[in-house]
């Protein structure tokens, strides 16, 4: 069984338990109030049948409330615990009303006769006892899963505790011959349930209409700017539906991060953000950001990028305080020469004006080339080749050992590929130049070689 299931079946146990016990008390409460006429009990009886509604409607809320989101409930049904605590609310102050029409009509107009006796004592201190045991128990739940509905319940039940005091204190003034004390006891009862009502009102409509959380947004913002690779948190937006949060960002990013790179971080703040709210719904929107730590090299690769060209080979030179960039940049075979020169043109422009201090562009055009070639593998039948290669290969300087690993035959011309050790003392500067200068060599002594790709190896690897 997941944890949904766990949390499901655990909040609507506790809600079906606090029916019962609602249920029970409130019929106690009747059958005394009636028999001893105390209106201090029936009060508390009317307050107790309400519980056992609002019970009822939040164990319906929360059934409800655990359906997962459809096409018509995009997200959730969260919102119905809302709902169903608003809904209480206003029944919790429709009974306060009655009882103080009630207790001004016997305090002004008419005195009842009330009896006091065991029974009226031993419903009152029953009702304290399940009521306490209730409300620890909805409120353990309440707050384990974060539920609105159980809350309001929970709510209920330590309101009619300390109602029923009052209403036990009136009962012992009542014994003592003080007659207006059980009318008075009463009208505390609803003046309590009132106040706490309103409150429970209050939150409850901030809930519907969206009201952020206090604090959380600025907790999460805290947590997510914290996090490597984010630069700013912007439009952070929280709310609350039933038990889940959701929360929505906007994550600046250096604009010069990997795809896999700016994943990673996106579930980094996620994972952290999940600390805070274990059940959020979290959706997070990565901005692209310039930042103070870009190259030139960078601002041109992105320019690149951005246009939809293939650039590679991106230098930056820094002469006088200014700069002279040169790249190759690729474009089709068929494409017109004067069509390409003038988009290198507009390249060329773009990078001065948009770029500070660039002085020059120096742009090499080279024909793009397809990312799967046909070719045939010419290996075996080019031993004569393969041999003047390997001996030119040992005479160049810092190479140790050669090997050629395919010839492959493409459009009438030759791509070689070879492997060779070098000494694994040279800096990566050095191993470039020895094989850059290899590849050259090679593509000059026989003409019919196109292309030279050498993999190097330190020796002793």
């Amino acid at each position: 069984m997941d944890y949904s299931s766990i949390q499901d079946n655990e909040k609507s146990t506790v809600a079906l338990s606090s029916v019962a016990a609602a249920f029970v008390i409130t019929g106690l409460k009747i059958w005394v109030g009636v028999w001893t006429g105390s209106l201090g009990i029936l009060s508390e009886a009317a307050h107790s049948g309400l519980d056992f509604l609002a019970a009822i409607i939040t164990l319906l809320a929360v059934k409800f409330s655990a359906r997962p989101a459809d096409k018509t409930h995009l997200y959730g049904h969260g919102k119905i615990e809302s709902f169903s605590a608003l809904i209480e609310t206003l029944l919790l102050l429709i009974t306060c009303f009655w009882i103080i029409n009630e207790a001004i009509k016997r305090l002004l107009y008419h005195t009842v006769e009330i009896e006091v006796n065991f029974w009226s004592f031993f419903v009152i201190i029953l009702s304290i006892v399940v009521d306490v045991s209730r409300s620890r128990a909805l409120y353990r739940v309440a707050h384990k899963y974060r539920s609105q509905a159980l809350e309001a319940d929970a709510l209920h039940f330590s309101t009619d505790v300390w109602s029923s005091g009052v209403v036990l204190f009136g009962l012992v003034l009542t014994l003592l011959k003080i007659p207006v004390a059980d009318s008075i006891a009463a009208l505390i009862v609803a003046i309590i349930v009132i106040f706490v009502s309103l409150s429970l009102g209050k939150r409850t409509i901030n809930e519907l209409l969206d009201r952020a959380p206090l604090g959380v947004e600025e907790q999460v913002k805290r947590a997510a700017v914290a996090m490597e690779g984010v630069q700013n948190v912007e439009h952070v937006r929280v709310r609350n539906s039933g038990s889940k949060t959701f929360v929505d960002l906007t994550l600046d990013l250096k604009r010069t991060l990997s795809f896999e790179k700016a994943d990673t971080v996106v579930h980094n703040v996620e994972d952290t953000i999940h600390k805070i709210l274990p059940n959020a719904d979290i959706m997070i929107h990565p901005e692209p950001t310039e930042t103070s730590d870009e190259t030139v090299v960078d601002k041109v690769k992105l320019m690149m990028s951005k246009s939809g060209l293939r650039a590679h080979d991106v230098q930056a030179f820094q002469v006088d305080g200014k700069y002279q960039v040169e790249f190759q940049l690729e474009f089709e075979q068929q494409q017109e020469f004067v069509h390409v020169h003038t988009m290198v043109d507009e390249i060329e422009s773009r990078i001065k004006n948009e770029i500070p201090n660039v002085a020059a562009v120096i742009v090499h055009i080279e024909d793009s080339r397809e990312s799967v070639v046909a070719s045939v593998d010419v290996t075996q039948t080019s031993q004569e080749l393969i041999e003047e290669i390997l001996q030119l290969a040992y005479r160049h300087p810092g190479i140790k050992e050669c090997t050629i690993l395919s010839v492959l035959e493409v459009k009438g011309k030759y791509r070689v590929s070879m492997n060779s050790i070098v000494d694994k003392q040279l800096s990566l500067e050095e191993v470039h130049a020895i094989s850059t200068a290899l590849e050259n060599k090679i593509m000059v002594e026989f003409p019919r070689i196109r292309e030279v790709n050498i993999h190097v190896e330190p020796s002793g690897s």
